[in-house]
């Protein structure tokens, strides 16, 4: 069942859970236990309150490599002053977060880098090559290495006030919201473990390799790298793969006197597209945007196609998201119900599955969808659909803004979650759907955005 309770209500008072209770900044044997969490949390209360789905369902971590030799000490890795970790997530085995980044690292006058072997762009996978470190064997490592020392660590100490402290945290949030949060109650989690081992060890990997800078995609999910690089004095920073609002828990972080909140795994920088995204953003202490311009995937797309006409009138595009897919693929089918005369394509996020989509659209419309409608998975490349189609709709998705920078005329519905979007709504870029029955009739009255490019710089 949906909740009555509004989006950015449930963000407001889930910050004032947070400042009640000290959990943000609150230390457990030396870690901001709850950030690292925090993420997590979230959407266990905005599913358990029916605000959105599973944004992940299909997600599963990826089988360990056979026949890879382990790492038995760090001595064997060559120096490097810079190290680039991409996004997990890949586009025809490439990174287009991170290219532009190592596109910036490669200008003759960058400071940072002197010669090309300065730089490393660390895997996640082994490749093969075992005088290479990755992500999996650094961290099969690690467990070995540092784990029993960090739950010895923990161990030896007197729990009894720590766990106190935490059972107050996830109490005050069951309370504020009535959702069981009992797979966050036990202390100390594995989380908090592997927090202390992989902070040490990574320590270690950048020392050894001397490392003093760390460029990394999704931060927030690799939080044990940041970690062990703010300890080993390597500066960080982290690379825009998606969208940065004031709602969203990886990156706001408000404070109730106004002084900046300390989070130990935030980055000294976040490189980001445009100044857009970081207006009105509360981040963290210490952490500096800077502005580096969209992908460099992106930046050609949008050079090549801006001269072209390639829109096809009445084509709508819908842009899936997993936290309310069940509602946009309802709107996407009601719309090429009613429009019979429009072409309607809804459009799946790479790691979302066709036939779990196929199968929701059967229980939605029946043995007989629209012929008007069609899903699009993986190809062609996404851009194309945006470029060509006259209709962009979703609810929060980033794709709505690479939608504005081509010309779509973008509408939002009005499902849990647009607020990430409303400014972009204040400022007449997007248009915002009164309710998901009146779509087919709003499609008239959008229009594409007057600026475009404050999106990307």
């Amino acid at each position: 069942m949906a909740s009555q309770l509004r989006f950015e209500e449930f963000f407001n008072r889930l910050v004032a859970v947070e400042a009640r209770t000290g959990a943000i900044e609150a230390k457990f044997e030396g870690i901001q236990l709850y950030p690292l969490l925090r993420v997590r949390i979230f959407y266990a209360l905005t599913q358990g309150l029916g605000l959105f789905d599973n944004p992940h369902p299909n997600s599963k971590k990826p089988e360990a490599a056979a026949d890879v030799v382990p790492i038995t000490n760090l001595d064997a890795f060559g120096k490097s002053k810079v190290v680039v970790l991409p996004f997990r997530r890949q586009v025809n085995a490439t990174d287009p977060y991170s290219d532009r980044i190592l596109e910036i690292l490669a200008e003759p006058k960058n400071p940072l880098v002197k010669n090309p072997g300065d730089i490393r762009v660390l895997k996640f996978e082994p490749t093969g090559d075992n005088s290479e470190p990755d992500m999996q064997r650094l961290r099969a490592y690690f467990a070995e290495k540092y784990l029993p020392a960090a739950t010895a660590q923990i161990k030896g100490k007197n729990l009894a006030k720590s766990a106190a402290a935490w059972k107050a945290i996830i109490d005050g949030l069951e309370a504020e919201f009535g959702v069981d949060l009992e797979k966050f109650r036990k202390y100390p989690p594995l989380a908090m473990r592997l927090a202390l081992a992989e902070q040490q060890g990574f320590a270690d990997f950048f020392k050894k390799i001397g490392a003093k800078h760390l460029f990394i995609v999704n931060a927030y999910s690799e939080q044990s790298i940041v970690l062990g690089a703010r300890k080993a004095g390597v500066e960080v920073h982290e690379i825009q793969h998606g969208f940065i609002t004031a709602l969203h828990p990886a990156y706001s972080y408000p404070s109730a006197n106004g002084k900046p909140v300390s989070v130990g795994h935030a980055p000294d920088s976040l490189l980001v597209w445009g100044d857009f995204w970081v207006d009105n953003v509360p981040l963290p202490k210490g952490t500096k945007a800077v502005v580096t311009g969209p992908t460099a995937a992106f930046k050609a797309y949008r050079e090549k196609v801006q001269n072209e006409n390639r829109i096809i009138p009445k084509q709508v595009l819908f842009t899936s998201q997993g936290a309310v897919a069940t509602q946009l693929l309802t709107s996407a089918i009601n719309t090429a119900k009613t429009l019979k005369d429009h072409t309607v394509i809804y459009r799946l996020h790479p790691n979302e599955t066709l036939e779990d989509y196929e199968r929701m659209a059967t229980d939605i419309a029946g043995k007989s969808l629209p012929k008007n409608f069609s899903f699009s998975h993986k190809d062609p490349i996404f851009l194309d659909l945006v470029s060509q189609s006259e209709y962009l709709v979703g609810a929060f998705s980033t794709t709505l803004y690479e939608g504005l920078a081509l010309g779509c005329k973008v509408l939002v519905l009005p499902l849990p979650g647009f607020e990430h979007v409303k400014r972009a709504i204040a400022l007449d870029d997007m248009t915002l759907v009164s309710s998901l029955e009146e779509l087919p009739g709003q499609l008239a009255t959008a229009k594409p955005a007057a600026n475009p490019k404050r999106y990307y710089a």
